[in-house]
C-alpha cells in the first residue's frame, strides 16, 4: 500500500532524462515510488523506483487520488 511521505523527494529523473520536482511523494513496501508533479497547470503522476526511471502514468490509484484531493487547484 502506498503511503504519503511527510516531505516530497527533492527531484527525480524521468525515463527521457528530464528532472522533475515532486510536490508529493508516495512509497510502498515493495520499493515503488510515485511522484505528483505540477506541469502546465496540471497535476501529473509519475511511477518508478530507485532502480527504475520514472514514467507518466495514466492510472491513478486510490492513495494518489486521496493526496490529489488535498492539493490546491494548480496555478
Amino acid at each position: 500500500m502506498y503511503e504519503l511521505q511527510e516531505f516530497p523527494d527533492k527531484q527525480a529523473t524521468t525515463k527521457n532524462g528530464s528532472i522533475i520536482e515532486p510536490i508529493a511523494t508516495l512509497k510502498d513496501e515493495h520499493g515503488g515510488i510515485s511522484h505528483i508533479v505540477q506541469d502546465d497547470h496540471c497535476y501529473v503522476l509519475y511511477n518508478g523506483s530507485k532502480d527504475r526511471p520514472f514514467n507518466i502514468s495514466a492510472w491513478w490509484y486510490k492513495e494518489a487520488i486521496a493526496v490529489l484531493k488535498n492539493l490546491p487547484f494548480p496555478k
